[in-house]
């Protein structure tokens, strides 16, 4: 510990101790050290979400699409199957089922419209699985954690959605719960 000379005016030489620099409460780096920490958290939350965009643009593209090939009854005369296209507009779901004999009709299915933050980003994926044990598979679209069924009508050529006396035969073939 250095030592610092004073001379008093009544010519008495006193010494003290020389100060080095100020000192800080152990409370403030406690609490510095809790800023550094939910700082450094939210800036790797942030870099996560940012790569999972990128990684979910390579994926899925911008908007958010799914494509799918499969014979449902729809206009597969010729034996082309027929081409179903999900996009992710803005939050508003669309499917459109071009047919296969005949390209220039097209089908649009209005889907769901996504609520939440960055839901215009949510992948949409799409399935065609019979789950209404009729023959013909089913449209199942798969979108922020939830399941949108519809079911194919041949006759018609389109597609309905899922009754309420259907529900149960869904929920088992997707093997969700209620």
């Amino acid at each position: 510990m250095a030592l610092m000379r004073r001379e008093l005016p009544s010519g008495t030489i006193r010494m003290k101790p020389r100060r080095r620099g100020l000192r800080a409460h152990p409370l403030s780096s406690a609490i510095l050290a809790t800023l550094a920490i939910l700082v450094a958290y939210q800036l790797l939350g942030s870099a996560v979400f940012w790569a999972q965009l990128r990684l979910d643009d390579l994926r899925y593209g911008y908007p958010r699409s799914c494509q799918v090939d499969g014979y449902a009854g729809f206009g597969e005369a010729n034996g082309l199957p027929t081409h179903f296209i999900a996009l992710n507009l803005r939050r508003q779901v669309m499917i459109y089922a071009i047919a296969g004999s005949d390209p220039s009709h097209v089908l649009t299915i209005k889907g769901p419209y996504l609520f939440g933050d960055h839901a215009a980003y949510a992948p949409v994926r799409l399935r065609l699985v019979d789950v209404t044990g009729d023959g013909y598979p089913d449209l199942v679209l798969d979108v922020d954690h939830q399941h949108v069924v519809y079911v194919d009508e041949p006759r018609p050529g389109t597609f309905r959605p899922l009754l309420p006396r259907e529900r149960s035969a869904a929920m088992r073939v997707l093997g969700t719960r209620p």
